[in-house]
């Protein structure tokens, strides 16, 4: 999942396209049924707080890769970079550990920040 995410890195200023959509967050249940976060569109925040103004889309599917449900909803989201870091979602503030802890269990939030503000690495 670490490696999803650094690899979206790449994408930071980098506006989607409609048919791309960056999966950030991949979460995996024993019944082999998969959850994936991903980015449907972003662009610089107009806000100064804030650096990124991003779309999250929720698909999930089962053992087979097929989908059992699509959130069709473009949930927002927002991501400072800089200190203090965080990721907003409506009224609330996730904060980000600087630099990202590694030893934290893998959060999507964490996640999110990583594909949009971590330099990426080779």
């Amino acid at each position: 999942m670490r490696a999803i995410a650094l690899f979206a890195g790449v994408l930071v200023a980098t506006p989607l396209m409609a048919a791309e959509q960056l999966i950030f967050y991949a979460a995996n249940f024993p019944d082999a049924t998969s959850v994936q976060l991903s980015v449907l569109n972003n662009s610089v925040s107009r806000d100064g707080d804030y650096d990124f103004d991003v779309a999250i889309g929720l698909v999930e599917t089962d053992a087979k890769g097929a989908i059992r449900y699509e959130d069709t909803g473009r949930h927002r989201a927002r991501v400072r970079c800089a200190y203090p870091a965080y990721v907003s979602v409506g009224t609330r503030r996730y904060p980000i550990e600087m630099p990202p802890s590694r030893s934290a269990p893998d959060d999507w939030k964490e996640n999110l920040w990583i594909a949009f503000c971590a330099a990426p690495s080779s």
